[in-house]
Order: C-alpha cells, then structure tokens, then sequence
C-alpha cells in the first residue's frame, strides 16, 4: 500500500515539475517577445530623430 502511495506522490510530483518548466518557459518567451518589441520601439524612435 505505501508503495503504491510512494509511486503516485512521485508521479504527481514529476507532474507538477513538468508543468512549471513549461510555465517558466512560457514566461521566459513572453518576457523576450516584450524586450524584442520595445527595442524595435527604441529602434524605431532613434530612426524618427535622425529624420
């Protein structure tokens, strides 16, 4: 019985580990997709000030 617990505590925790990589990866490209698009705001906001 308590090895049956054991083996679906582990699963579970695999489970949850899994789902926050998959978090984390998701908030990683989210916070590069804001830093690519304000840069391409500074690019282009330096680009008006030369013309």
């Amino acid at each position: 019985m308590k090895k049956e617990q054991g083996e679906k505590m582990n699963h579970t925790v695999e489970a949850e580990q899994k789902h926050s990589l998959v978090c984390n990866d998701q908030l990683f490209f989210q916070e590069l997709r804001i830093a690519a698009e304000e840069a391409e705001r500074d690019y282009d906001d330096q680009d008006n000030l030369k013309s």
